[in-house]
């Protein structure tokens, strides 16, 4: 696959160098927590090597398409190098291992046996690189019950409450996007990170052992969890959910939190008389309810620009519902220069950079997603 990018890499200042070059990377990972979390410590700087078998990483071929390549795995792996083994093949094994003496990091998300079944275990691996540094995620931890069940991101929302929480009382959904995937990334990288600092402070291999399991609970826990935090707490779930509000043409959330955003709505929708009826409601929960019931329906008299222009006017933290398309085209998120456009060999893709500014420095993507394989012949002498 070859790439360009109609992007310059860094933001304005041509001697940037991103934080993690340097830094090399093995990932031998498959769907979307680890390759997401490797995806993110390239966007860094580091070099990253993917490691697929012969047949490809399975979510290349997962869901939507464009000439044949998954978009789910195109967001995930942007920035890599792809090399092919099989590391059943003891040759292709030993290719691995060499891969891996030299390597600063080395991410896997295999079920608890398989690195072990494989010679890959963190023992033995130390002792082939003692700096590495091995980060290893599962579904539900290294042992357990569940440790060699298969986890997927609606079963770790489920197990987790999440899905139940999030149901108001109303039968419980998954959400569309894969929430516990990514945030097991974030976690991971975070991890990762954190794992180069402990390697070069104590000299030593480091095995950094999380699952999706334990980090969708650290997750879900600050807010989730605020009627069950202390041990003799029997309240029922005091949290309001965020409603969603209808205009005259589509939709917007509305998010006051103090008592002078509260006030400042009411003037807005043009009924300050409702104030001292809310403010004599004591229970937060009902208060809450009743504010969303009153204010529903006069703003279902005006469309969206018109209401939003009028919460900003007063201070009132209100914003809209964009569809996806729409998220693209708004104003602070051009301004922010979020995306950019590679060309590859299948056609042109949108990539979004790394959230951060580094002395004003944009991370900005440099290389889309590899093709299978397509390193071998620049890492391995075939």
């Amino acid at each position: 696959m070859t790439f360009s990018s109609s992007s310059s890499a860094s933001g304005s200042n041509s001697d940037f160098r991103r934080p993690l070059e340097g830094v090399k990377i093995v990932e031998a990972c498959s769907y979307i927590s680890g390759p997401f979390c490797a995806q993110m410590l390239s966007d860094l700087g580091a070099d990253v090597i993917k490691v697929e078998p012969p047949s490809g990483d399975p979510y290349r071929n997962f869901g939507h398409s464009w000439e044949g390549v998954g978009t789910v795995w195109t967001n995930s792996n942007r920035g890599k190098r792809s090399v092919v083994l099989d590391l059943k093949s003891p040759e292709d094994l030993s290719r691995f291992k060499t891969l891996l003496s030299t390597t600063d990091i080395y991410i896997e998300n295999w079920r608890p046996h398989v690195s072990a079944s494989l010679g890959l275990g963190f023992d033995q691996l130390s002792q082939l690189n003692p700096r590495l540094v091995q980060l290893s995620i599962t579904g539900y931890g290294p042992d357990g019950d569940l440790a060699s069940e298969p986890a997927f991101d609606a079963l770790i929302q489920g197990r987790t409450g999440l899905l139940s929480y999030e149901a108001a009382g109303g039968t419980p959904r998954a959400t569309n996007t894969f929430l516990a995937d990514k945030v097991a990334a974030v976690f991971a990288a975070q991890m990762a990170l954190s794992g180069l600092i402990a390697r070069d402070k104590s000299q030593k291999a480091i095995h950094l052992e999380t699952s999706m399991l334990d980090i969708m609970s650290y997750y879900n826990f600050p807010d989730m969890f605020h009627n069950q935090t202390f041990i003799d707490d029997t309240a029922a779930v005091t949290l309001a959910p965020q409603p969603v509000l209808a205009t005259i043409d589509g939709y917007l959330v509305l998010s006051p939190v103090s008592g002078k955003q509260l006030s400042r709505t009411l003037d807005a929708v043009g009924h300050p008389e409702w104030k001292e009826e809310i403010k004599s409601i004591t229970d937060r929960k009902e208060m809450t309810h009743t504010f969303f019931q009153r204010i529903a329906e006069p703003l279902k008299h005006k469309t969206t620009a018109e209401w939003l222009a009028r919460f900003r006017e007063l201070d009132v933290p209100a914003g809209p519902v964009n569809v996806p398309s729409a998220h693209l085209t708004d104003p602070q998120v051009i301004h922010n220069e979020l995306y950019s456009q590679l060309r590859t060999s299948t056609g042109t893709v949108r990539a979004i950079r790394y959230p951060a500014r580094f002395n004003g420095n944009l991370l900005k993507p440099c290389r889309p997603a590899p093709g299978l394989g397509e390193s071998n012949g620049e890492l391995f002498e075939d």
